[in-house]
């Protein structure tokens, strides 16, 4: 009997040093979720194996920007990530001189949370003249999420914070970094090209950077 005894209170005492463990381990606070300004920092088009990297440096409020995006972009995008050629990257260079960049930057971050990034960025630069120089731009910004399908409390907290300032400031670091001082700006598998030149002047380097892997052979 005293065998017995003795079993059973050991596991009685067992039994309550793992209670006080777990509640213990219930009491200590969980780690942070990943900062929101971790999310979505990567803004691209095209396969991840592409042979060739082409980063744009952008500003939304930037003519020359605009007219690259309508003109040019459609047509890379056609001939060369299409095809699997090239992995497009998008980068954010928001100049001093531009003082509603920042927020429209902000304003393409908060709709890649919601996937999509690439409908904002075709409107921050088809209707650049509706919001460029205007007091309350972010009102027109907040407009548009309907017609972009967003959730639009969601993308109006998120545009109404810093939520992504991270992302933006890294991006525009990296340009500064790299001596840029205009946009747009680019970098074909490292070799750079400034400025919002024809489609012309694009082809012929992305061709001749995707000719230079053969050449070599």
């Amino acid at each position: 009997m005293d065998n017995r005894f003795f079993k059973y209170l050991s596991v009685l005492l067992l039994g309550l040093i793992l209670g006080y463990l777990i509640r213990g381990f219930a009491s200590i606070p969980q780690a942070a979720a990943e900062p929101p300004s971790a999310v979505g920092s990567v803004k691209s088009l095209g396969r991840e194996d592409a042979p060739v990297v082409m980063i744009e440096y952008s500003d939304f409020q930037c003519p020359l920007c605009r007219r690259y995006s309508e003109e040019t972009l459609p047509k890379i995008i056609r001939d060369y990530v299409d095809t699997g050629k090239v992995r497009y990257v998008f980068k954010h260079f928001p100049l001093n001189i531009h003082p509603q960049a920042v927020g429209a930057a902000s304003a393409s971050e908060c709709a890649l949370e919601q996937g999509k990034f690439w409908e904002m960025h075709e409107l921050l630069f088809t209707k650049q003249q509706l919001w460029s120089g205007q007091e309350n731009y972010l009102s027109t910004f907040k407009a548009w999420a309907a017609e972009l399908g967003l959730d639009e409390a969601r993308f109006a907290d998120c545009l109404d914070s810093d939520k992504f300032l991270a992302n933006i400031e890294k991006d525009y670091r990296e340009a500064v970094g790299k001596s840029l001082r205009g946009t747009p700006s680019f970098f074909i598998n490292g070799e750079p090209l400034v400025g919002a030149k024809d489609f012309s002047a694009f082809a012929d380097l992305l061709d001749r950077t995707l000719a230079a892997p053969l050449a070599a052979n």
